[in-house]
């Protein structure tokens, strides 16, 4: 399997394409914007994308799933409670396959209600903003729960082998946590802040204490990125001057 982990180094934003080494059809998850870059390495491999698959709606950056759609026509899988106001091929929790690779797809709502993690050929997972290096994603943007965060957590992801590679959407000092990117279930488990809690209600604790200060623009980013509100629309809204809409 061909995994491939592009980051976004001004944002800590991170973007996942995996490929078949058979068939070289080759899957994106969680792209920004900037999607030319994708689509080269996919071409100069000499594949084809054949899904895009979007871990949860974003709420502090924009999502280039449905500019690759029209580019490509590939479909955009998410998790089937996701409220968007646009055509996606639905996600339950179990196994499928996409492209000749093999994907575990684990329903795991805190950060966002259809938050999903998703498990590669057994051994990779792309954990979104669920599970982060040494931390985990916050709990308080739009419709996030700590207690359902703290479920998805510790009932599925910490039942996982510790050897299973842990692959976040999130990285570095931009989101309060470790500048390394990647690390392992068994390494989380035993380093992890948050998964040293003794109960859910410290869990709860340590995740409505002390936390930084909302990402700015971020209701607008899911307005645009659940296709509620289109970009020029959200630019106005911003008032881009600050950019921040292409904090992405």
């Amino acid at each position: 399997m061909f995994l491939h982990q592009l980051v976004r180094e001004n944002s800590g934003c991170c973007t996942y394409l995996l490929g078949s080494d058979e068939s070289k059809e080759f899957l994106i998850v969680d792209p920004l914007m900037d999607v030319e870059r994708f689509l080269e390495i996919v071409n100069t491999a000499g594949g084809r994308l054949v899904a895009i698959i979007e871990t949860h709606v974003h709420a502090d950056h924009l999502s280039g799933a449905r500019e690759i759609q029209k580019m490509t026509g590939c479909p955009i899988y998410m998790h089937a409670s996701s409220r968007v106001l646009f055509n996606f091929s639905p996600l339950t929790e179990g196994e499928l396959k996409i492209g000749g690779i093999k994907i575990t797809v684990l329903h795991t709502p805190g950060h966002a209600p259809e938050h999903v993690c998703l498990l590669m050929n057994g051994t990779s997972l792309l954990t979104g903003d669920c599970l982060l290096v040494r931390d985990v994603g916050r709990a308080d943007l739009g419709s996030g729960s700590p207690d359902k965060l703290y479920t998805s957590l510790f009932s599925k992801l910490m039942r996982l082998e510790d050897r299973v590679e842990v692959l976040p959407a999130h990285v570095g000092k931009q989101h309060f946590v470790s500048g390394e990117i990647s690390s392992t279930i068994g390494i989380e488990r035993r380093l992890n802040p948050a998964l040293q809690v003794k109960s859910q209600s410290e869990f709860h604790e340590y995740m409505t204490v002390g936390w930084p200060p909302k990402p700015s623009c971020h209701e607008l980013f899911v307005q645009v990125n659940s296709g509620e509100l289109d970009l020029t629309a959200a630019q106005e809204l911003a008032k881009v001057a600050q950019g921040e809409l292409y904090s992405d």
